[in-house]
């Protein structure tokens, strides 16, 4: 990778819609160049996907928390990711190291809505303890 792949990379991640000859007139590079890079990028895993940023209160869940999960034993593990990957609720989930285990970001349309999330997550099995931390502005989103 050089300082061309990141200048490209620069662009895919403000607009991944931004077509390659928009982007050669951006880095300075031919369109062929520029597409030649991108699927070099794309073949090494480099770019892994393309996706949308959603704006989740616009949807009708304007209500944001980060919970860290601690739980009992590793032996837990698989099957709490198993069971994250199929809450709607949970938009992200980290697998960390330090004081909690697992950092999730989780939306809601309401406390109510808030508070029963909490509680599903609180009785999966191996789960030992949830701090939760209510996101009050979204600063950065890549």
């Amino acid at each position: 990778m050089d300082q061309l792949d990141l200048d490209i990379l620069n662009c895919l991640r403000e607009n991944a819609r931004l077509s390659a000859s928009k982007i050669s007139r951006q880095v300075n590079l031919s369109v062929s160049s520029v597409l030649e890079r991108i699927h070099r990028m794309e073949e090494q895993g480099v770019i892994q996907r393309y996706t949308t940023i959603v704006d989740q209160a616009k949807l009708g869940r304007p209500l944001m928390m980060l919970m860290g999960v601690s739980i009992e034993s590793p032996q837990y593990y698989e099957r709490f990711e198993a069971r994250i990957r199929e809450e709607e609720d949970v938009i992200d989930c980290e697998y960390l190291t330090g004081n909690m285990d697992y950092l999730l970001r989780v939306t809601a349309e309401s406390h109510q809505h808030l508070q029963n999330l909490h509680h599903r997550i609180a009785m999966m099995e191996g789960v030992s303890s949830i701090t939760s931390y209510y996101v009050l502005k979204n600063v950065k989103d890549q």
